[in-house]
């Protein structure tokens, strides 16, 4: 199984920023619409999880390269992870990106192939995203990074990549449990 966690961070009237997570490893920044009752279009999708499968160039008439269709979005189709840079470019889908500025993700081409990439390079079946918006976790991680510092004496940027480990750890575990009922 693949595991994609997207923990959005940064909420502006205008877009949804946030990290993609492939197997507990930080692949890119994503971009989405803010959130607006999730209205076609113009709102990103639901924290929630969600199956994803590979969609071929030839099966969209407007992607020519190969991307992501996430599947049972409720009252939504075709919400895509596909290339982009701003909220314009997002039409309710996510946009992948290495680096951001505000309401912008950079270099969305190579984010795309980076992420294509290792996703073909783990099978390309069996996709599962988890998006969680980071409120939740954010209250989290401010008592368990602080107190891995303490207790394993690492620095602050190697409790957070932990932290991350760990969440992933927590979540791919739930899924095989939902997976095995």
């Amino acid at each position: 199984m693949i595991n994609l966690l997207l923990i959005r961070d940064t909420f502006s009237k205008d877009s949804t920023i946030g990290e993609l997570f492939i197997n507990g490893e930080r692949f890119c920044d994503t971009l989405e619409n803010p959130w607006l009752d999730n209205q076609r279009n113009i709102s990103c999708i639901p924290e929630g999880e969600y199956p994803v499968r590979l969609r071929l160039a030839r099966e969209s008439a407007t992607r020519d390269y190969l991307h992501l269709l996430i599947q049972d979005v409720p009252n939504r189709d075709y919400i895509l992870f596909h290339r982009g840079n701003f909220p314009k470019d997002t039409s309710g889908c996510i946009l992948l990106g290495q680096g951001t500025q505000q309401d912008v993700v950079n270099n969305s081409t190579l984010a795309m192939d980076l992420v294509m990439k290792e996703i073909l390079n783990l099978g390309a079946e069996n996709i599962n995203l988890i998006i969680k918006n980071k409120k939740f976790w954010y209250a989290i991680s401010s008592v368990v990074v602080p107190a891995l510092v303490t207790y394993l004496g690492v620095d602050q940027s190697t409790a957070t990549e932990l932290y991350h480990a760990i969440l992933v750890l927590i979540v791919g575990q739930g899924i095989a449990d939902v997976a095995k009922k």
